[in-house]
This record gives C-alpha cells, structure tokens and sequence, in this order.
C-alpha cells in the first residue's frame, strides 16, 4: 500500500474520482428532495429511478466505444467538460417552479452524464495499466474500493447537510464545478500519462466497421471467449450473479419478517434494517483491507470457495429468525466479498486484452447486476404470493446448488489454508 500512497500519479487520479463522486452523490440528494415537492411526489421518484437503473444496461456499449477512442487523455477531458454543460443547464432549469416536465428534463440529462461518465471509466480503463503495475493491481483495487466506502458515508452526511442550506439551483452549478475541476486537474496531469503512453502504446482497435451493431456483437462474442480461456474469471462469472442474487434480496425479506415477528427487531424496524447497511459497508472497508495486508496472496478461488461455503448461513438465519446469527453471517460474508472483488479485477484487468478491456469490464458489471435484478423482481412477487420461511428455504437451496457447482470442479487445488497462495 506504501508504494499507492507514493504514487503520486495514482493518488491525483484518485482524488479527482473521489470529487466527482462527491457531486453525484449530492446532486442525487439534491435531485430526491426537488421530486418530493412535487403534487405527485411517486411519479417523479419513480422517474428518477428509471433515470439511475437505465445505466446499468449500457456499460458495455459506451465501453466499446472507449476501446474504440484512440486519443484517451485529450477525450476525457472533452467529457468532463460535456458534464460541466449538462449540470450548467441543469442549474438553470432547475429554478423553476417543481414540475413534472422539469424532472423529465433533468432525468434525462443525468442519462446523459452517467453515460459520459461511464465512458470516461472505459477510457481511464488503459490507461491505469500504465499508472499501477500488475503486481500492485489488486492493492490499487482494494484501496480505491475500501476508501470510496469510507469516505461514502461522509459524502451522503455532508450532502444531506448541503442540501438543506443551499438552493437547488446553487447545488446544480457547485455539481458542474466539480467536474470542472476534475478537467482541471486532468489538464495538469496530461503531459504525464501522454508520457506513459508515449512509453508503452495502447492498443486500439481502428478496424473501420460499417454496421456498428454487428462490430459490436463481434466484439461481445469474442470478449465472451476470453473470459471463458481464464478458470479463475469463468468460475466467478457463474458464482457472481448468484451471489448478488442472493445477497440483493435480504433487506427485503427482513423488511418482511419484522412486520411479522417482533422478535426480528433491534430496537426498532428503521435501526434493524439501518444495521444491515451498516454492517455491508463495514464488511467491504474491513475486506479491502484485508486484501492489501493479511490476505495479500491469497488465491482469489479460495476466497470464491469460502464465501459459498459462509452463504448458507445466512439464510439458515432468516429461517430460524435469528437477527444476529444473520448479522454476524453478513458480517463475514461482505468480509470476503471485500477481499474477492479488488482481486477479480486485478485478475481482468491483468488477463484480457487490452483492446477490449473496456468493453469486457463494463459487460462484466452488467452481466453480474442481472442475478439482483432478477432476483429483487421474483421476491418482491413471491412475498405475497407464499409464506416468508419458503422464499429463505429457496435461496438457501440456491446457496447449496452454488456450493455443489464451486466444489465439483477438479481444476481447482484443495482447500488447505488461508494462505493457499498462487
């Protein structure tokens, strides 16, 4: 972690993202409380939502076009200022009287942003390559993943606080500041990643393509093929969305058992529900951590092998409408989600090819998004339709069936120690 602390390179990239996030996060707060002025509050949250789920299918095409871009530097730039206008108009229209033409227009242009910005992470997506070294890859994950938790928790406090001395118009034009000065500072740090490309060259795939919808399914096939040669990476593209699944859908069950049995309480139902977010981020700092010190060298299918093996527990909890027994699971169970995930992107980015890599890890984060998705929809039917015991009885079979795939495989070495280093 001391040669990232000394990477001063690193560290400028990181405070830029850290500041963009901020504006997301206050912005988002800012745009909620606006919705909940309106006559008809439900329609314009509902709005809003569509507006922050509809990126998430997107990631992989604006990742192809990133892998397509061939000036990476000079076009991040280009982007943040493009999200400096958006958040300039926004400002402006936000002034208006709360209306519902207003929250269309302003949900729109925050389509537009995250799709910006989600190609903004594709073109960054080599270039970081040339920033961290392969062998510091994972800690460069774990520490990114680890401080954006912590400081998370201080961003949505200071926002709540921001929005309710400033005006929304006011919030809009400091959003678009942040990313003006994130242009700043990659204008400051241009001549030093021109420099490292200059050194080592990335690769772009210029193949000129007339039908861009055949290019890109092309592109999706053979990414697809790629992760498929790894065993590490296609062992966890099965066990990833499962695992989302699985976990995307327990503060909905206990949502539902605490209307059912007080006993699932602690303290009351806003402080149990609070305490399993709460205990989900402590997870993931303490996991990314980790990553970085203790389990520095541990295999990655090790850890894809303890995380099945604790997810049981989890649900054996909510069948015995045990509170703590399930806290306590959560608790380590995030632990090692921490310690896979700065590791599983080590391992991408490390292994795929870097023509493509953008588009490969967007498609990946999709891919992975659709267990919870899907599963989110099947609960939120079944909680009227069967008895709450039957849902937890049905994911813990789901948990088992994961533990029977992981294990049945003899490519993978034997659990022998935490330590089982590559």
């Amino acid at each position: 972690m001391k040669k990232l602390l000394t990477n001063k390179l690193f560290m400028a990239v990181f405070v830029s993202d850290m500041l963009s996030s901020f504006g997301d996060v206050m912005y988002y707060l800012a745009l909620m409380a606006y919705v909940l002025q309106l006559p008809d509050a439900k329609l314009g949250i509902s709005i809003v939502g569509l507006s922050e789920a509809l990126p998430y299918l997107t990631g992989f095409i604006m990742g192809y076009w990133a892998d397509k871009t061939v000036h990476k530097v000079k076009t991040i730039i280009q982007t943040l200022l493009f999200r400096v206008g958006l958040y300039v108009i926004v400002g402006i229209i936000i002034g208006f009287q709360p209306s519902l033409w207003v929250v269309v227009v302003v949900a729109f242009i925050n389509v537009l942003s995250d799709l910006a910005g989600q190609y903004e992470d594709g073109l960054y997506t080599p270039l970081s390559l040339r920033i961290v070294s392969n062998e510091d890859r994972a800690d460069s994950f774990a520490f990114r993943q680890t401080a954006r938790s912590l400081f998370s928790v201080g961003f949505q406090t200071l926002g709540a606080v921001l929005v309710t001395v400033f005006s929304f118009r006011s919030l809009a034009f400091v959003n678009a500041a942040t990313f003006g000065i994130c242009a700043c500072f990659m204008v400051f740090l241009a001549p030093s990643l021109d420099a490292l490309v200059k050194e080592r060259p990335i690769l772009v795939d210029q193949k000129k393509e007339t039908h861009v919808i055949k290019d890109l399914w092309r592109n999706m096939v053979i990414a697809a093929k790629e992760c498929i040669k790894y065993p590490d990476i296609s062992k966890c593209l099965v066990v990833a969305p499962f695992l989302n699944a699985l976990f995307t859908v327990i503060s909905l069950i206990v949502a539902a058992l605490i209307s059912q049995d007080k006993s699932m309480l602690v303290i009351n139902p806003v402080t149990t529900l609070a305490l399993l977010s709460t205990f989900n981020i402590a997870g993931t700092i303490l996991g990314g951590f980790l990553a970085m010190t203790v389990f520095r060298e541990t295999r990655l299918l090790f850890l894809v092998k303890l995380i099945t093996l604790m997810t049981p527990f989890i649900f054996i909890s909510l069948l015995l409408h045990f509170i703590y027994g399930l806290y306590c699971s959560l608790v380590l169970t995030t632990i090692i989600s921490g310690m896979i995930n700065p590791k599983l992107n080590a391992v991408i980015m490390n292994t795929l090819p870097e023509e493509r890599l953008a588009m490969s890890g967007s498609g990946i984060g999709t891919y992975v998004q659709f267990g919870a998705v899907l599963s989110r929809l099947l609960v939120s039917g079944l909680v009227v339709l069967v008895p709450l015991d039957w849902i937890s009885m049905l994911f813990m079979g789901l948990s088992v069936l994961l533990i029977a795939y992981v294990y049945k495989n003899r490519q993978l070495a034997p659990i022998s120690s935490p330590q089982d280093v590559v």
